[in-house]
């Protein structure tokens, strides 16, 4: 029956042959292979936090994570808890991630910053550029190229294994800071004219946006020159990461474009396979790295033009010196270091064969057996603890208190405003 053969399918998974067990077979072609047995709860706890704290190698190398359990079935070890939603968003931005795009916005946003005056222009805002305008382009044009910085930095410049990882880690499945940078801008758009609080507001979600371009261009590039991951334990090490990203963005923003790569300098379909994994040095990518800045000065300097300028309603006339001498120096030594370390690009990782596994990044190392079913762990088994271990027995009792507290607190801002009295805040009781 299908009952039956379903089962065969199942056995063949979890033993491979007669003689030796699916770990064995694995470990013998060279995949490397993290072998858990029936462990209870708390020891499983402990591995994981381990195995996901640690660099596993190369990213591009094999390994997988199995399960056996006391009937000596063989499972492939998978985070839930949102892993593989953000798993999907992950592999959405990686695609439709636009470096030249990104690398292209970078001067208009600098000018924009550069224009913020407090006197304020003719139409009585206090940069080029309106917040509703920015909110736009934040939201919509860039919206990959601002997406999911901060797993970016996880993955590509501190070395996490994987999005399972990352989650299990403590990771957020909220793109955090995408949504601060569009909520300023929102309520940017829309304060009063009478306070300084829009233009503030205005200039630091600019400024935000900016950070997170650059994040994201340079943890690509970071990756990309194999410098080594910052990987440490430590409470600083997010922090490093972080400003590791944005000072390669800033340095080395076209390395982080997808045109640029190791590839060959001589045409694909002639060269040699051993050519293409040696990558003599790096000709082409040079080659890529001049036209996209030609591309970015070009788009520079018409944004220049008083006549672009006028066409378009933006007046970049404030501190129009500084700018132009800052990003020209700027875009120069951009350039020239970006052209200087292609020679670092790795072509081979494209003619990498998976003979084996199949990349997974729920996986907490990226790779699953794709003959052999899964066993799920909620990462919430982890972060499943007490916020006050020492209220354990009077925390419900707390808990009833503070939700009656404040329930009646805002009861009483009811009835004061039934009253008719003029609260300018919940803390007036005048």
């Amino acid at each position: 029956s299908a009952i039956n053969d379903a089962q065969s399918v199942a056995y063949t998974a979890y033993t491979m042959n007669q003689d030796n067990d699916i770990v064995h077979q694995l470990r013998n072609v060279g995949v490397t292979v993290l072998s858990l047995e029936s462990l209870s709860t708390a020891a499983m706890m402990n591995y994981m936090d381990a195995i996901t704290t640690m660099r596993l190698g190369n990213g591009d190398d094999e390994k997988c994570m199995l399960y056996t359990d006391r009937m000596g079935r063989v499972f492939n070890v998978v985070i839930s808890g949102g892993a593989g939603g953000l798993m999907s968003s992950w592999s959405t931005s990686e695609a439709s991630f636009s470096g030249w795009i990104a690398v292209t916005a970078l001067p208009f946003l600098a000018r924009n910053v550069a224009s913020y005056t407090s006197d304020g222009y003719a139409n009585g805002n206090s940069m080029a550029m309106h917040p509703m305008l920015l909110l736009f382009i934040f939201g919509f044009v860039l919206q990959n190229e601002i997406s999911n910085s901060m797993l970016a930095v996880s993955l590509l410049v501190r070395g996490t294994n994987s999005v399972g990882s990352y989650v299990w880690r403590g990771g957020s499945l909220t793109d955090h800071p995408r949504i601060i940078l569009l909520a300023v801008l929102s309520l940017a758009s829309f304060a009063s004219p009478n306070y300084p609080v829009g233009d503030i507001l205005a200039l630091c979600g600019t400024i935000l946006g900016i950070l997170l371009l650059l994040c994201n261009l340079g943890s690509r590039a970071w990756n990309k020159i194999d410098i080594g991951f910052i990987d440490a334990s430590n409470i600083f090490a997010p922090m490093l990461a972080l400003l590791a990203s944005i000072i390669s963005g800033l340095l080395l923003p076209y390395i982080g474009l997808r045109s640029v790569d190791g590839g060959t300098d001589y045409e694909d379909g002639q060269t040699a396979v051993e050519k293409i994994v040696l990558n003599p040095n790096g000709k082409r990518a040079r080659q890529n790295v001049t036209a996209s800045a030609a591309i970015v000065a070009s788009v520079f300097l018409l944004s220049d033009v008083q006549l672009t300028q006028e066409a378009l309603g933006f007046n970049f006339s404030y501190n129009r010196v500084v700018v132009t001498f800052g990003m020209a120096g700027w875009w120069l030594l951009s350039t020239l270091l970006s052209m200087s370390l292609c020679h670092r690009l790795d072509s081979s990782k494209s003619k990498k064969i998976e003979p084996f596994l199949k990349r997974d990044e729920t996986s907490p190392v990226g790779w699953v057996v794709p003959s052999v079913p899964n066993i799920v762990i909620d990462p919430n088994l982890r972060r499943g603890k007490m916020l006050l271990p020492a209220l354990s027995y009077g925390s419900d009792f707390l808990c009833a208190l503070v939700a009656a507290g404040l329930a009646s607190f805002m009861i009483l801002l009811g009835i004061r405003d039934l009253q008719g009295k003029d609260n300018t805040a919940f803390w007036d009781f005048s």
